[in-house]
């Protein structure tokens, strides 16, 4: 069976840390929206016993089992007892990785629903959720892939109705931001400043792009800003354009909310001044 899947990636609109487990996972509150920035993985499943075959257009992307896509398919026939099938791939990447975008984690997902469709759902949608949290804990958004409010350490979701009209813009800066650093930080903070989840959601739902910009914050960047050099010059560049931008996840990636009929012409002011940065022009899913 040959397959093609657009693997799209997601922006946090407010991330609130609000507690820690013994075991070192963070409990957030959050609300995480899909885009429509997306990878493109085709490939074909033969019905043969066999292994995964991963190639990529990017040289720095792994394509043994330190991709989360080989970890998917590890988990999949493990949990499973289903013999491996051979697996031809090819993982086109255009969502930027180490950028808060959950690229990674949306790939994972995309096959983890593709392999459970091939073998006539043998999960259900609760199992799959399970599967997918001891891979990533982003791929049970991906796996439901709709706007919502995510709790816990990604498992707890809940549907928010989004009517937001306007276009996001991304930017990614030439460097990245490690997801352990950002909390690290984070535990720095002694005036954390929290996102109002709930009038985000009262925002997004009314198509109010003021609210949901007034009430936004991200407790991983407050942390960040405390000492990361990058971030904080990174910042002060983009204070300049006079534009409200927001951090999304862990970063390094920000995104700015634009009305659709200004949005070609921003992107143009914003690639002309960060002449450094990949700039995308997308939109909420």
């Amino acid at each position: 069976m040959k397959f093609s899947l657009n693997s799209n990636g997601k922006i946090n609109i407010g991330l609130n840390v609000t507690g820690v487990l013994p075991n070192g996972y963070h409990l957030l509150d959050m609300i995480m929206i899909p885009i429509s920035l997306s990878d493109k993985i085709t490939g074909e499943i033969e019905d043969i016993s066999g292994t995964l075959e991963i190639k990529t257009n990017k040289a720095d992307i792994p394509v043994n089992e330190d991709n989360i896509l080989w970890k998917i398919y590890d988990k999949f026939y493990n949990e499973s007892g289903i013999s491996k099938r051979k697996i031809s791939l090819y993982l086109e990447k255009i969502i930027p990785h180490q950028a808060g975008l959950g690229g990674g984690s949306s790939n994972g997902a995309f096959l983890l629903k593709l392999l459970n469709e091939f073998h006539g759902n043998f999960f259900s949608q609760e199992r799959l959720i399970e599967i997918g949290k001891s891979v990533g804990a982003d791929i049970p958004f991906f796996l439901i892939n709709r706007s919502a409010r995510v709790r816990g350490i990604g498992e707890d979701i809940e549907i928010i109705e989004n009517n937001l009209k306007n276009s996001i813009i991304l930017i990614k800066p030439q460097f990245g931001v490690s997801t352990g650093k950002a909390y690290k930080n984070m535990s720095m903070l002694n005036n954390k400043r929290d996102a109002n989840i709930d009038k985000i959601i009262f925002g997004l739902k009314e198509n109010r792009v003021d609210i949901v910009e007034d009430n936004i914050e991200n407790h991983l960047e407050q942390g960040l800003l405390l000492e990361d050099e990058n971030i904080i010059e990174f910042r002060k560049k983009l204070a300049e354009l006079n534009m409200k931008f927001f951090m999304s996840g862990s970063g390094s990636a920000y995104y700015t909310f634009v009305t659709q009929e200004e949005s070609e012409e921003a992107v143009t002011r914003i690639k002309e001044y960060l002449n450094s940065c990949e700039v995308y022009l997308c939109s909420s899913l």
